[in-house]
């Protein structure tokens, strides 16, 4: 069974095969952020014409590569603060494993929307669907706490959970609000 259906099941059990896991190196560093890539340019392909496409799941994936990049950076953090006594390709898979939910979420929201007819989404459906957001934001901070507690043996877990995400909003946030500035500037200055 895939890790990222057991951590939805038993999360200190798959934290604990994660620690006891021989795995290091390039792949178990970048596996779980292309996980999410992957997801996030199904999700966009999906979504923007009710098929799936290789140019349009491509382009979500290098659209959303922020986000991994903001992820790893929050990952560094916690591993800074640790003992450091895992690889840092293992911390980073384990981070990036708390991110089932919202993967879980995906999934049913881009099922939910391909089978429903773009017309028939109305405010109350916008409402239920940004209400559904609060499930995988939940369960992830859950996760997340359990991955500062187990696999890092962290004490002070609901700071790095603050700080560590902070720094991945802040990044991401900072990535948007960076291209914004970057077209009024390019406006301003023609």
């Amino acid at each position: 069974m895939p890790r990222e259906i057991q951590i939805l099941r038993r999360p200190t059990v798959t934290f604990r095969d994660v620690i006891e896991s021989p795995e290091r190196g390039v792949w178990v560093l970048l596996r779980r952020p292309l996980l999410l890539l992957f997801s996030m340019g199904v999700a966009l392909s999906l979504s923007s014409s009710n098929r799936l496409s290789a140019r349009t799941t491509v382009d979500g994936m290098i659209s959303f590569l922020f986000l991994p990049v903001a992820g790893i950076l929050g990952a560094g953090y916690t591993f800074l603060r640790s003992d450091r006594r895992l690889p840092f390709s293992r911390v980073v898979d384990a981070f990036f494993l708390s991110n089932a939910p919202w993967l879980l979420w995906i999934l049913v929201f881009v099922t939910w929307e391909t089978l429903t007819h773009a017309l028939t989404i109305s405010l109350t459906g916008a409402t239920a669907v940004l209400a559904t957001l609060v499930v995988p934001m939940l369960w992830t901070i859950y996760l997340d706490l359990q991955l500062f507690r187990i696999v890092l043996s962290r004490k002070a877990v609901a700071v790095d959970l603050i700080v560590s995400r902070a720094i991945g909003w802040i990044f991401a946030l900072g990535y948007f609000v960076g291209i914004a500035a970057w077209a009024w500037i390019v406006a301003v200055m023609r």
